[in-house]
Protein backbone atom coordinates (compact mmCIF):
# COMPACT_ATOMS: atom_id res chain seq x y z
CA UNK A 1 0.00 0.00 0.00
CA UNK A 2 2.62 2.37 0.91
CA UNK A 3 4.44 1.60 -2.92
CA UNK A 4 1.51 2.36 -4.16
CA UNK A 5 0.86 5.78 -2.32
CA UNK A 6 4.83 6.80 -3.13
CA UNK A 7 4.13 5.61 -6.87
CA UNK A 8 0.73 8.19 -6.82
CA UNK A 9 2.60 11.01 -5.28
CA UNK A 10 5.31 10.76 -7.13
CA UNK A 11 3.28 10.97 -10.27
CA UNK A 12 1.29 13.72 -9.35
CA UNK A 13 4.61 15.86 -8.62
CA UNK A 14 6.06 15.19 -11.97
CA UNK A 15 2.58 15.90 -13.76
CA UNK A 16 2.41 19.25 -11.82
CA UNK A 17 6.66 19.86 -12.80
CA UNK A 18 6.08 18.89 -16.55
CA UNK A 19 2.92 21.41 -16.42
CA UNK A 20 5.15 24.12 -14.78
CA UNK A 21 7.93 23.69 -17.19
CA UNK A 22 5.52 24.77 -20.02
CA UNK A 23 4.86 28.46 -18.45
CA UNK A 24 6.56 31.00 -17.81
CA UNK A 25 6.19 33.96 -15.66
CA UNK A 26 5.59 37.23 -16.55
CA UNK A 27 5.56 41.13 -14.73
CA UNK A 28 2.15 42.88 -14.73
CA UNK A 29 3.90 46.33 -13.36
CA UNK A 30 6.85 47.10 -14.96
CA UNK A 31 10.07 46.04 -13.08
CA UNK A 32 9.15 44.29 -10.15
CA UNK A 33 11.35 42.22 -7.36
CA UNK A 34 12.54 38.98 -7.32
CA UNK A 35 12.88 37.26 -3.94
CA UNK A 36 15.34 34.57 -2.41
CA UNK A 37 12.47 33.38 -0.47
CA UNK A 38 8.46 33.93 -0.71
CA UNK A 39 8.09 37.33 1.65
CA UNK A 40 8.31 40.70 0.76
CA UNK A 41 10.71 40.74 3.56
CA UNK A 42 13.29 38.02 2.24
CA UNK A 43 16.31 39.81 0.57
CA UNK A 44 15.80 40.69 -3.08
CA UNK A 45 18.04 38.66 -5.35
CA UNK A 46 16.81 40.69 -9.06
CA UNK A 47 14.78 41.88 -10.93
CA UNK A 48 11.82 40.48 -13.27
CA UNK A 49 11.84 43.26 -16.63
CA UNK A 50 9.33 44.14 -18.24
CA UNK A 51 8.70 42.13 -21.59
CA UNK A 52 10.98 39.18 -19.33
CA UNK A 53 9.67 35.56 -19.43
CA UNK A 54 10.94 33.24 -16.63
CA UNK A 55 10.29 29.39 -16.66
CA UNK A 56 7.96 28.79 -13.76
CA UNK A 57 9.21 25.94 -11.29
CA UNK A 58 6.12 26.05 -9.15
CA UNK A 59 2.83 27.53 -7.87
CA UNK A 60 2.43 28.77 -4.70
CA UNK A 61 0.63 30.03 -2.17
CA UNK A 62 0.33 33.99 -3.08
CA UNK A 63 3.89 33.62 -5.21
CA UNK A 64 5.30 32.18 -8.12
CA UNK A 65 8.97 30.14 -7.89
CA UNK A 66 10.77 30.69 -10.86
CA UNK A 67 13.87 29.86 -12.71
CA UNK A 68 16.13 33.16 -13.27
CA UNK A 69 19.62 32.09 -14.69
CA UNK A 70 19.43 28.63 -13.37
CA UNK A 71 18.96 30.10 -9.84
CA UNK A 72 15.10 29.79 -8.00
CA UNK A 73 13.35 33.20 -7.56
CA UNK A 74 10.36 33.78 -5.86
CA UNK A 75 7.77 37.03 -7.51
CA UNK A 76 4.57 37.98 -6.13
CA UNK A 77 1.45 36.88 -7.56
CA UNK A 78 0.30 40.45 -6.96
CA UNK A 79 2.86 41.78 -9.72
CA UNK A 80 3.16 38.61 -12.15
CA UNK A 81 1.10 36.48 -14.31
CA UNK A 82 1.95 33.43 -16.45
CA UNK A 83 1.41 32.50 -20.21
CA UNK A 84 2.41 29.39 -21.89
CA UNK A 85 5.75 28.63 -22.85
CA UNK A 86 4.37 26.55 -25.58
CA UNK A 87 3.87 27.88 -29.19
CA UNK A 88 0.83 26.13 -31.02
CA UNK A 89 2.37 25.47 -34.69
CA UNK A 90 -1.07 27.20 -35.88
CA UNK A 91 0.42 30.31 -34.93
CA UNK A 92 3.00 30.23 -37.56
CA UNK A 93 2.97 31.91 -40.67
CA UNK A 94 0.30 34.39 -39.43
CA UNK A 95 0.63 38.37 -39.06
CA UNK A 96 -0.18 39.41 -35.72
CA UNK A 97 -0.67 43.03 -34.53
CA UNK A 98 0.83 44.49 -31.61
CA UNK A 99 -2.02 45.07 -28.83
CA UNK A 100 -0.14 48.40 -27.65
CA UNK A 101 2.24 50.68 -28.22
CA UNK A 102 5.82 49.61 -27.50
CA UNK A 103 7.41 52.90 -25.60
CA UNK A 104 6.97 56.32 -27.04
CA UNK A 105 8.39 56.30 -30.28
CA UNK A 106 7.14 52.84 -31.39
CA UNK A 107 3.16 52.92 -31.87
CA UNK A 108 2.31 50.18 -33.75
CA UNK A 109 4.07 46.24 -34.84
CA UNK A 110 3.42 43.43 -36.74
CA UNK A 111 4.80 39.63 -35.61
CA UNK A 112 5.27 36.50 -38.46
CA UNK A 113 6.95 33.70 -37.44
CA UNK A 114 8.36 31.50 -40.52
CA UNK A 115 9.88 27.78 -39.51
CA UNK A 116 13.14 27.45 -40.96
CA UNK A 117 13.53 23.78 -40.43
CA UNK A 118 11.70 21.67 -37.91
CA UNK A 119 14.14 22.97 -34.85
CA UNK A 120 14.25 26.84 -35.83
CA UNK A 121 12.23 29.63 -36.94
CA UNK A 122 12.76 32.93 -38.47
CA UNK A 123 10.48 35.77 -36.19
CA UNK A 124 10.39 38.79 -37.98
CA UNK A 125 9.00 42.07 -36.36
CA UNK A 126 7.72 45.60 -37.68
CA UNK A 127 7.22 48.91 -36.14
CA UNK A 128 6.12 52.02 -37.31
CA UNK A 129 7.83 55.13 -35.92
CA UNK A 130 6.63 58.45 -35.14
CA UNK A 131 8.66 60.62 -37.72
CA UNK A 132 10.86 58.09 -38.22
CA UNK A 133 10.99 55.26 -40.64
CA UNK A 134 9.05 51.94 -40.13
CA UNK A 135 12.11 49.54 -38.29
CA UNK A 136 12.47 45.71 -39.26
CA UNK A 137 14.15 43.67 -36.66
CA UNK A 138 14.88 39.68 -37.52
CA UNK A 139 15.08 36.94 -35.24
CA UNK A 140 16.19 33.08 -35.46
CA UNK A 141 15.28 31.26 -32.67
CA UNK A 142 15.34 27.47 -31.77
CA UNK A 143 12.52 25.26 -31.39
CA UNK A 144 12.52 22.55 -28.77
CA UNK A 145 9.11 20.83 -27.25
CA UNK A 146 6.83 23.68 -29.09
CA UNK A 147 9.32 26.33 -26.80
CA UNK A 148 10.15 29.36 -29.35
CA UNK A 149 13.83 31.32 -27.99
CA UNK A 150 15.46 33.88 -30.09
CA UNK A 151 19.04 33.30 -30.03
CA UNK A 152 20.43 35.87 -32.94
CA UNK A 153 18.81 39.16 -34.26
CA UNK A 154 20.09 41.95 -36.94
CA UNK A 155 18.18 44.37 -39.38
CA UNK A 156 19.89 42.72 -41.97
CA UNK A 157 17.18 41.38 -44.57
CA UNK A 158 17.28 37.37 -44.48
CA UNK A 159 14.51 34.73 -45.83
CA UNK A 160 13.42 31.41 -43.71
CA UNK A 161 14.39 29.72 -47.47
CA UNK A 162 17.75 30.79 -46.67
CA UNK A 163 19.72 28.03 -45.37
CA UNK A 164 20.51 28.44 -41.42
CA UNK A 165 23.94 28.65 -41.55
CA UNK A 166 23.50 31.76 -44.27
CA UNK A 167 20.96 33.13 -41.39
CA UNK A 168 23.32 33.18 -39.14
CA UNK A 169 25.68 34.72 -40.64
CA UNK A 170 23.67 37.49 -41.22
CA UNK A 171 22.43 37.89 -37.85
CA UNK A 172 24.39 38.67 -34.51
CA UNK A 173 24.21 36.11 -31.50
CA UNK A 174 22.41 37.63 -28.70
CA UNK A 175 23.93 38.36 -25.33
CA UNK A 176 20.97 37.01 -23.59
CA UNK A 177 18.06 34.62 -25.81
CA UNK A 178 14.48 35.91 -25.93
CA UNK A 179 11.73 33.47 -25.05
CA UNK A 180 8.25 34.01 -26.46
CA UNK A 181 4.69 33.09 -24.73
CA UNK A 182 1.74 32.68 -25.58
CA UNK A 183 -2.08 32.86 -24.21
CA UNK A 184 -4.45 30.68 -25.65
CA UNK A 185 -7.46 32.55 -24.66
CA UNK A 186 -6.54 35.37 -26.22
CA UNK A 187 -4.44 34.20 -29.20
CA UNK A 188 -1.30 36.41 -28.19
CA UNK A 189 2.19 36.31 -28.47
CA UNK A 190 4.48 37.63 -25.93
CA UNK A 191 7.80 38.45 -27.36
CA UNK A 192 10.54 41.06 -26.51
CA UNK A 193 8.92 43.28 -24.29
CA UNK A 194 5.78 43.40 -26.62
CA UNK A 195 2.21 41.61 -27.09
CA UNK A 196 0.90 40.69 -30.44
CA UNK A 197 -2.63 39.56 -31.31
CA UNK A 198 -4.47 37.78 -34.37
CA UNK A 199 -7.76 39.30 -32.96
CA UNK A 200 -7.85 43.26 -32.17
Amino acid sequence: MKTLLFTVITFVASALCCNAQDLYVSSMKGNVNLRTAPSTTSAKSGTLSKGELLPLVEELDGWYKVDCNGKTAYVSQSVATMCDAVIPEEMYNKNLSSNEPLDKIRFQGDIFIEPVDKAHVLITVNWMRVNLPAETQYYLADVKDGKIVATHSGVSYVEASSSLSDIESELSVLGKPVRMGFDEFSNTIFFDGAEYSEFQ
